[in-house]
């Protein structure tokens, strides 16, 4: 994940039928705490287009899988809300990647027969299409020297009122759900710039931004 930067990604898990989201780990170590990101309402939304797109998921009349019904939170909860799992996949995306990644527990049956997997391709093909879509909101672009165009390594890229940062390697995806932003960006030995965006919530957009040192387009 160093390598190759993505920044959307699902790890799929079976034995319940809910969509979690980060963080898993509560902060105090509680068993149970709701432990928010910064980008929380985009984790929700991100959960939330794949609950419910799901065939089993959506379906208001499917039984529970063992003792807590998901569907009173619409089938989407924060991990650290559901039970702490420290040094999770979707932790380490989150804090050491650019990456926004959920766990999609696929179904009550956590090793399903062969024979029943045609069946939950069915259950989560429109999910998995849709999710992936996600992709494409944002602000996408490459942090550049103004002077001489190359591309800028390590650039920290920040939201306004947003305490989260991302760091430039190839092409620069901010992933976020329909929202206006002013997106600074810095690098060592130069001033940081500011441009903001806005952008209608079904289309990407390309932000640049212009400063004597550096530019985000």
């Amino acid at each position: 994940m160093q390598d190759i930067p993505f920044v959307l990604s699902a790890n799929l898990h079976g034995g319940e039928l809910v969509v979690t989201y980060p963080f898993d780990c509560t902060r105090d170590w509680a068993p149970q705490e709701d432990t928010p990101t910064a980008d929380d309402a985009f984790f929700r939304w991100l959960a939330a287009v794949y609950a419910s797109t799901n065939l089993v998921m959506a379906n208001p009349d499917r039984r529970i899988c063992h003792y807590e019904d998901f569907q009173s939170h619409n089938n989407i909860i924060n991990g650290g809300a559901w039970h702490t799992v420290p040094g999770s996949m979707n932790d380490f995306s989150y804090l050491h990647t650019n990456c926004f990644e959920v766990t999609v527990e696929l179904s009550c049956d956590k090793f399903p027969h062969a024979s029943e997997l045609p069946i939950e391709w069915e259950n989560n093909k429109e999910s998995l299409l849709v999710y992936m879509e996600q992709v494409h909101r944002g602000i996408k672009g490459v942090v550049r020297d103004k002077l001489t165009k190359q591309g800028i390594a390590d650039a920290i890229i920040k939201v306004e009122d947003h305490n989260h940062d991302i760091r430039s390697g190839q092409p620069v995806v901010v992933v976020s759900s329909p929202m206006a932003h002013t997106t600074p960006s810095s690098r060592p030995s130069s001033r940081p710039s500011s441009r903001p965006s806005s952008r209608p919530s079904s289309t990407p957009s390309s932000t640049p931004s212009s400063t004597p040192s550096s530019t985000l387009a």
